[in-house]
């Protein structure tokens, strides 16, 4: 009985040696450590053309809900919050993002490569680059 005890006291001070190096805080999810891309991304530079289009907007937000799902919400200056509702696909391998995004009437498949947290959209429209930068936020 006094073996079994102090075995299981060794393993208890044990774990909790080795819990504090584990800061489920700073640790995230399970969901974080499997799908890492799986976050928010915030828009930290969007040009049309030569023109600053971030401007015009108080903030852009694109959310990976889970492993299909994913939002895009912004909000113009001086008016309501938009959220458009959409479908992705991404290749862990490659770290190749695609999506099928409706945003103002217009309808687009959109491929990208997420490194460090952060992507670069690059649309071509009306003849002028449409070039958004986003990071994990």
């Amino acid at each position: 009985m006094k073996r079994k005890l102090l075995l299981f006291t060794a393993v208890f001070l044990m774990l909790l040696t080795l819990l504090p190096a584990c800061d489920a805080q700073n640790a995230g999810s399970l969901k974080s450590i499997t799908r890492p891309y799986i976050a928010q991304y915030e828009c930290i530079e969007a040009k049309f053309g030569e023109e600053n289009y971030l401007e015009k907007f108080d903030y852009i937000k694109l959310t990976l809900k889970d492993k299909e799902n994913m939002e895009i919400c912004y909000k113009l200056k001086n008016s309501e919050r938009t959220i458009v509702k959409s479908k992705y696909d991404f290749d862990v391998e490659s770290k190749r993002l695609t999506a099928d995004v409706g945003i103002l009437g217009y309808k687009f498949k959109q491929s990208t490569i997420i490194e460090n947290g952060k992507f670069t959209i690059s649309k071509s429209i009306g003849g002028k680059q449409l070039v958004m930068k986003f990071k994990a936020s």
